[in-house]
């Protein structure tokens, strides 16, 4: 499979789970608010597990926002640098998101080992361990996008050629 293939099946994995997660969200919210005031009977989980799907849009979600360059970047510098300067730049900058998501999926594989037999409070079939996980496997995909970015640019920059999205 190719670069651009094992990019676009990891984008569409996680733009579906994410999409996913936020219908869960949004119906565990409906529910929430159905029961608490049509019926004056409040659903003890439906709150955490609308906040329990946000964390696994947010992060899966992220997933997606990285692979299509739509995060958040000051385009400025993209008028200051052009060509290769852009590109090492480009590299630089997915080096430090590495470092800081190579944390983040450290910190995860730490916390779902310590609440991986931990159960929620409301919900005593799902683990807290679930989440830290699926965080965890999120910031293993934002890695394997950033290599694959870092892979990219330095072919480009070898080649002549330079992406300049930093």
């Amino acid at each position: 499979m190719t670069v651009a293939g094992t990019r676009r099946v990891v984008f569409n994995l996680f733009e579906t789970i994410a999409i996913v997660a936020f219908l869960v969200m949004l119906a565990a919210s409906l529910l929430q608010v159905f029961f608490r005031y049509a019926v004056n009977a409040p659903l003890m989980w439906t709150e955490e597990l609308a906040r329990l799907m946000c964390v696994i849009t947010t992060y899966f979600g992220s997933v997606a926002v990285l692979i299509a360059r739509e995060h958040i970047r000051v385009d400025m510098i993209d008028g200051w640098v052009k060509g290769r300067t852009a590109a090492a730049l480009g590299i630089v900058v997915d080096l430090l998101i590495a470092w800081f998501v190579i944390a983040l999926a450290v910190g995860c594989w730490l916390m779902t080992n310590a609440t991986w037999t931990t159960f929620t409070a409301s919900m005593p079939w799902f683990r807290t361990g679930y989440v830290y996980a699926a965080v965890g496997v999120a910031a293993c995909a934002m890695v394997l996008i950033l290599i694959l970015d870092i892979h990219d640019r330095l072919l480009g920059i070898a080649q002549g050629r330079a992406r300049t999205a930093a």
